[in-house]
């Protein structure tokens, strides 16, 4: 299963369309593809891709290989690391590729947290207070690691040692440059990275697409957090629609387009408002179990890279502009300052206020 998987092009229906053809597909492993590949209608680049080595268990081994080399697991349907909410979800993936333990945890309820990459400002803050509400309430939180709500979401659970899942649009090894500190600090944190796609597979405009149908899957309930009409989270909100997930939306001011599309799915009686962490708590079934705990554990300088160090003592009282810490740090990349601001929110040190500000905590 997994060396078919690690095809390009080979998704959930090729896969049965061989199953149907063969029978088991251990029986093809030793078997030369040539020798079977043309009774298979092929899909995309399918054809071209699956030739390119002798045989299925050559394909594994190299995959195997691969994924040693990147510490990644392979879970299948019904493994411990295997989140359990996919197994209701037909066309869910044949296997996925994780960096951490997966499942294989205590079992719990999961809230995926999904909104705009560039939050309107004080929306990343307030985002995040609730989820540490949630997060030492015990609920998992489930997101997609991306700038702006995704990444407030995971490091809220992070900084009050809660559990949180980020699916990737991409394989584990080819994680943008702008995701990494965060996917770290993910695993650090003792979170999981998961992905549905064989190591080598690159983001493309479908990818992220398809991770989103993962990220309300895999969790019990969705919250949508400021998003437009053309918000991607859209697409999680409606993929959760029809997996029978409940779906919440913090209202937004009518005036402002940039919460638009949130709204619109009020109006379609399409989600239920999110007010307070009672709201998500009921949504995923444990009303009345939310804790009002919030503190966050003191941030102790010594613990933060020395780029994080050094960000941090450029920040003075009020909020700071991105551009304004990249001005007082010349000697630090644009990239390194990034990475330094992700680090220091996960450690509890800065705020993030929304439009690229922040501020000490």
């Amino acid at each position: 299963m997994a060396a078919l998987w690690s095809v390009r092009g080979v998704g959930p229906v090729t896969i049965t369309d061989i199953q149907r053809r063969f029978g088991a597909l251990g029986q093809l492993l030793d078997v030369p593809i040539r020798d079977w590949c043309d009774a298979i209608t092929w899909r995309g680049a399918g054809a071209e891709h699956i030739v390119m080595t002798r045989t299925l268990g050559e394909r594994a081994d190299i995959l195997e290989r691969r994924c040693q080399a990147q510490r990644t697991s392979i879970a299948f349907p019904g493994d411990l690391a295997w989140p359990d909410r996919l197994d209701d979800c037909p066309d869910a993936p044949a296997i996925l590729f994780h960096q951490g333990p997966g499942a294989n945890a205590p079992r719990r309820r999961r809230l995926a947290v999904v909104g705009s990459r560039t939050p309107q400002a004080g929306v990343a803050q307030r985002v995040g207070e609730r989820v540490m509400q949630l997060s030492r309430s015990g609920l998992g939180i489930v997101s997609g690691a991306a700038e702006g709500i995704d990444q407030a979401a995971h490091c809220a659970a992070l900084k009050v040692q809660g559990e949180t899942w980020a699916f990737m649009g991409m394989a584990l090894d080819q994680i943008d440059a702008g995701r990494r500190t965060l996917a770290r600090a993910i695993l650090d944190g003792g979170g999981t990275l998961f992905s549905q796609f064989p190591p080598g597979a690159r983001a493309n405009m479908s990818s992220f697409t398809q991770r989103n149908k993962l990220i309300s899957g895999a969790s019990d309930a969705v919250l949508v957090c400021q998003a437009s009409t053309e918000s991607g989270s859209l697409h999680t909100a409606n993929f959760a629609k029809e997996q029978g997930r409940p779906v919440l939306v913090v209202p937004f001011d009518l005036w402002n387009e940039a919460g638009e599309g949130g709204n619109r799915l009020l109006r379609a009686k399409k989600a239920e408002m999110f007010l307070d962490a009672a709201d998500a708590m009921k949504a995923v079934g444990l009303e009345g179990s939310a804790s009002a705990h919030r503190d966050v554990p003191p941030f102790d300088p010594s613990k933060a890279s020395a780029h994080g160090q050094s960000v941090f003592g450029a920040l003075r009282r009020g909020a700071a502009g991105f551009e304004d810490l990249r001005i007082a740090l010349p000697d630090l990349s644009a990239g390194q300052v990034a990475s330094a601001l992700v680090e220091l929110e996960v450690l509890g040190a800065v705020i993030h206020k929304g439009g690229r500000r922040y501020e000490k905590r």
